[in-house]
């Protein structure tokens, strides 16, 4: 019997997978699947592919290099443990998550929820990567209240309950950015238990390079797309949840900064969905200062000249 199944995407980064397997605990009970999204032959050795042939690992080595959104559904397909276990290929486990799994294997939460640590990668220092997600740890546990985890898309950190994401029919999204954000949407919306632990479990690592770094037009309006989906599944439990609404509003003012037409573009959408909450941010916004408000002023001036004109 599978306990535990971890899923993990890859692309070209062979030592840090090795790293990642190597931190997950090699015993009965366990799974550790590792996808790979088409890595480039000139970057990994395929003869000497990190968990092939290992006891507990299963590779999976895909070749139409459809992204990590795509790499975690085939690793969903493979899946058999009682729980879910999901890391990026270029994180790593911590020393106390082998007496976390004995803790809460046999017990019947839908998601449990746990703390980071991180690091820089060219210079082993410490990262901030992890500060949302242990605040929400820690709001939680003071509060008892969940709300701090609606909007908090990472699939890492959390032990999953299988049977709630095949009950559900859950998937993630087979986009280039932000992949994971409607998968975690839907498995809290439809979570029955869920509860935190204090323990620091897993460390995430800040390159430089990874996709979270990547600041274009068309990463902004992928991940503006996707939290107009979170906000759809989420929206009758994020009532009343500032935070949540202030960063869907951002996913917009990501876009709009980078290319004012485009954020005006998506404007109607952002007001169907996001309604008063987001008019309340964004008027925060226009008026935060003269030189912003001028800004702001001069975009739409134009926008609505080449509608006029029919540009």
């Amino acid at each position: 019997m599978i306990d535990y199944s971890f899923i993990i995407p890859h692309k070209n980064s062979p030592d840090l997978l090795r790293k990642c397997i190597d931190s997950i605990p090699h015993r009965e009970g366990v799974q550790i699947i590792v996808v790979d999204d088409n890595s480039d032959s000139e970057k990994v050795d395929f003869e000497h592919f990190p968990g092939v042939g290992e006891p507990f690992t299963e590779v999976y080595l895909t070749k139409e290099g459809r992204g990590a959104g795509y790499a975690r559904n085939v690793g969903l397909s493979h899946a058999i443990g009682k729980w879910l276990v999901f890391a990026d290929s270029d994180d790593f486990f911590m020393p106390d998550l082998s007496a976390a799994m004995d803790e809460y294997v046999n017990t019947e939460w839908d998601i449990i929820f746990f703390k980071a640590s991180s690091i820089e990668l060219n210079s082993g220092k410490p990262s901030n990567r992890e500060q949302h997600i242990n605040k929400a740890v820690d709001n939680a546990r003071l509060l008892n209240d969940y709300k701090f985890f609606y909007g908090l898309a990472v699939p890492y950190c959390k032990f999953v309950k299988k049977s709630l994401i095949d009950l559900n029919n859950i998937f993630f999204e087979e986009v280039r950015w932000s992949n994971d954000v409607v998968f975690s949407a839907k498995a809290i919306a439809n979570a029955r238990s869920i509860t935190v632990s204090p323990l620091q479990l897993y460390c995430i690592t800040r390159s430089g390079v990874s996709l979270t770094a990547n600041r274009s037009i068309e990463c902004r309006k992928c991940r503006f797309r996707e939290s107009i989906k979170e906000l759809k599944i989420l929206r009758s439990l994020v009532r009343g949840n500032d935070e949540f609404h202030y960063w869907f509003y951002r996913s917009w003012y990501d876009v709009y900064t980078e290319r004012h037409i485009s954020g005006i573009t998506f404007l109607p959408q952002c007001l169907f969905y996001g309604r008063a909450n987001f008019i309340m941010n964004f008027l925060k916004m226009f008026f935060v200062d003269e030189y912003n408000r001028s800004t702001h002023l001069k975009s739409f001036y134009h926008f609505i000249k080449k509608r006029h004109k029919g540009i």
